[in-house]
C-alpha cells in the first residue's frame, strides 16, 4: 500500500512539472534563507558575547570614601553575592592615574601636582541579563559615587562620566543587540510560514484540478488513506526534496567561506553543532508541511 500511495504521489508530482518545479524551486531558496539567517543568528550571540566583554561600567567614589567605608564594602559584597560571575576590581587613585598614563600621557602631564582622581571601583564581564539587577544594586548606593560632569577638573576628560550616563548608554548597545535578534526570529518565523502557504497553495492547486478523479475514487469506495495518502506524499516529497538540496547548498557555502577566510577549523564559520540543527529543520520543515497539507486537504476535499 505505501509503495502505491508513494506512485501515485511521485505521479502527481509529474503531472504538472513547472508547478512542481517552481514550488521545489521557492520553497528550497526560503530553506536555503532560513539557513543563513541561522547563521547570522549565530554571529549575533558571538557578536553580543564580543561587546559585552568590552562593555565595563566604572563607579566613581566621592572623596570621603575609600575602600575600607563600610558602605563601599557593602556595595561589592551586594554585587557580588547577586552576581557571582562578575570581575570587580577596586582602583586606588594612583592605579586610576598610571591606566590614564598609559591611555593619554599628555593629558596626564598637565594634571595639578596632586592627584584630583576619584578611587574606582570597576565592574566587567557583566551578563546581559544581570544589568538590571547591577543597576538597583548600584542605584542604592548612588550617595557615595560622585558626579564626575560637575567637577572642574574632569570637564574635559572623556575617559570619566558618572554610573547614571555610562548605564544609559550601555543599555541603549543592549537594545540595539536585543531588536537586531528579535528581528532574525520575525524574519524566521515569517519564512516557516510561507512554506506552511506555499504548501497549503500547491496541495490545493492539485486537489483542484484533480477533483473528477477524486469524486471517482470516492464513488468507488475509495478509503480516505487512497485519497488523503498520495497528496500527503507530494507534499512530504516536495519538502524532501527542497531540504535535501537547501542543505547541500548551505554546507558548500560553509565550505567554501571556511577556505575563502583561510580559516582551520568549521567551528570558527558555525559554532552550532550542523548535524543536530539539520536534524531539527528537517522534523520542523515535515511537521509543517504535513500541517498544511492537512489544513488544505480538508478544506478542498470536501467541495
Amino acid at each position: 500500500m505505501l509503495s502505491r500511495l508513494f506512485r501515485y504521489g511521485a505521479k502527481n508530482i509529474l503531472r504538472n512539472t513547472f508547478l512542481s518545479a517552481s514550488s521545489i524551486l521557492i520553497l528550497t531558496l526560503l530553506m536555503f534563507f532560513i539557513n543563513i539567517l541561522l547563521v547570522l543568528h549565530d554571529v549575533s550571540f558571538r557578536i553580543i558575547d564580543g561587546v559585552n566583554d568590552k562593555l565595563t561600567i566604572s563607579l566613581y567614589l566621592n572623596d570621603e570614601y575609600n575602600k575600607n567605608s563600610v558602605e563601599v564594602i557593602d556595595l561589592q559584597s551586594d554585587i557580588k553575592r547577586a552576581i557571582p560571575e562578575i570581575k570587580l576590581q577596586y582602583k586606588t587613585k594612583d592605579e586610576v592615574l598610571e591606566e590614564l598614563r598609559e591611555r593619554d600621557p599628555e593629558l596626564v602631564n598637565i594634571l595639578e601636582r596632586q592627584n584630583p582622581l576619584p578611587e574606582t571601583i570597576s565592574l566587567g564581564d557583566i551578563p546581559l541579563k544581570s544589568y538590571d539587577t547591577l543597576n538597583e544594586i548600584i542605584e542604592n548606593k548612588l550617595f557615595i559615587l560622585t558626579e564626575n560632569e560637575s567637577q572642574e577638573s574632569a570637564e574635559s576628560w572623556e575617559y570619566f562620566s558618572n554610573y547614571t550616563r555610562q548605564f544609559e548608554r550601555i543599555n541603549k548597545v543592549i537594545s540595539i543587540l536585543n531588536i537586531l535578534q528579535i528581528g532574525l526570529y520575525i524574519i524566521i518565523v515569517t519564512f516557516i510560514v510561507s512554506i506552511a502557504i506555499i504548501i497549503y497553495s500547491v496541495i490545493g492547486n492539485f486537489i483542484y484540478y484533480y477533483r473528477d478523479e477524486i469524486y471517482i475514487t470516492r464513488l468507488v469506495w475509495g478509503s480516505k488513506l487512497f485519497i488523503y495518502g498520495p497528496f500527503s506524499i507530494q507534499g512530504m516529497l516536495y519538502v524532501g526534496i527542497s531540504f535535501i538540496i537547501a542543505s547541500v547548498l548551505f554546507i558548500l557555502l560553509l565550505t567554501n567561506l571556511q577556505y575563502v577566510f583561510e580559516l582551520s577549523e568549521f567551528s570558527q564559520v558555525y559554532t552550532w553543532n550542523l548535524v543536530q540543527v539539520l536534524a531539527l529543520e528537517a522534523i520542523v520543515f515535515l511537521l509543517v508541511g504535513a500541517f498544511s497539507w492537512f489544513l488544505s486537504s480538508k478544506r478542498y476535499l470536501k467541495k
